[in-house]
């Protein structure tokens, strides 16, 4: 979920500078670093960071930004279901906790 939020931030600061000229599109590294650190083992997700890049394979217009609205908007939105399926599981995780000391069903 920090590494949803923080993604959030990131996507907002690149709207709000989509028409400065020289700004560079910027995004955040996460999910691949996640990938892989599942693969080596459990002591290695903890180790995980989110960490913010310059997107360098985003296209340049004649005043030197990066920014597409449209490429903004899609990963906004796809943020938002990836954060609201993090703070669902994170629900459903401490509900089934909650059940598991109270007894309840």
């Amino acid at each position: 979920m920090d590494a949803t939020a923080l993604r959030q931030k990131v996507l907002s600061n690149n709207l709000a500078n989509a028409n400065t000229p020289g700004y560079i599109r910027k995004d955040v590294h996460f999910s691949e670093a996640l990938a892989d650190a599942l693969g080596k083992g459990p002591d290695e997700i903890s180790s995980v960071k989110p960490e913010v890049v310059d997107d360098e394979e985003a296209q340049v217009n004649a005043h030197g930004n990066s920014v597409s609205l449209q490429k903004e908007l899609a990963a906004i939105a796809q943020n938002e279901l990836l954060y609201n399926f993090a703070a669902e599981m994170t629900n459903q995780k401490f509900a089934g906790l909650r059940k598991a000391i109270t007894g309840t069903k």
